[in-house]
This record gives C-alpha cells, sequence and structure tokens, in this order.
C-alpha cells in the first residue's frame, strides 16, 4: 500500500506542474500568434513589451510544494520497497 501511495505521489506532482505550464505556454503562443505581448503577471494579452518572469519567479511556493510531495513520495517509495522486500524475506 505504502509503495502504490509513494508511486502516485512521487509521479501526480510533476504531471500538474506540466499539465499547468503547458497551459500558461499555450495562453502565450495564443498571443504571440495574435501579434500581442503576454504579460505574465496579468495572464493578459497586451501591447506592451514586460519584463518576463519564470514560471518559478511566479509560482515559486506550487513548484516548492510539488516537488516537496514528490519528496515525500519517493520516500515513500523507497520504505514500501523496503517493508515488502523484507516481508518476502521472512517467508523464505
Amino acid at each position: 500500500m505504502l509503495l502504490r501511495l509513494g508511486s502516485l505521489l512521487f509521479a501526480l506532482p510533476a504531471l500538474i506542474l506540466l499539465v499547468l505550464y503547458g497551459l500558461e505556454m499555450s495562453a502565450v503562443s495564443d498571443c504571440t500568434q495574435l501579434g500581442g505581448i503576454y504579460n505574465f503577471d496579468t495572464a493578459e494579452c497586451g501591447t506592451e513589451a514586460i519584463a518576463q518572469t519564470s514560471y518559478y519567479m511566479r509560482h515559486s511556493g506550487l513548484v516548492n510544494g510539488m516537488m516537496l510531495l514528490s519528496v515525500g513520495g519517493a520516500l515513500a517509495m523507497s520504505i514500501g520497497m523496503l517493508i515488502k522486500g523484507m516481508a518476502q524475506q521472512a517467508k523464505s
């Protein structure tokens, strides 16, 4: 059980971040195809140039939280594998 939960916690945060980043890049692509300049701070398409910031700078709490969940999932998987391995040795 711990192994499966760890696997989910390991993979889902990365997938969520990829989807959110992809949605933002889709909006940027749509804006640039219309000839505009995407404002990352307001998430709107405009005409005036602004300084660009990275996804991490704008959403550092989300990214750090998701990576912390992923590390927790990796630890849960490791503990689950150790428990499963010890249980199999006890049967032998």
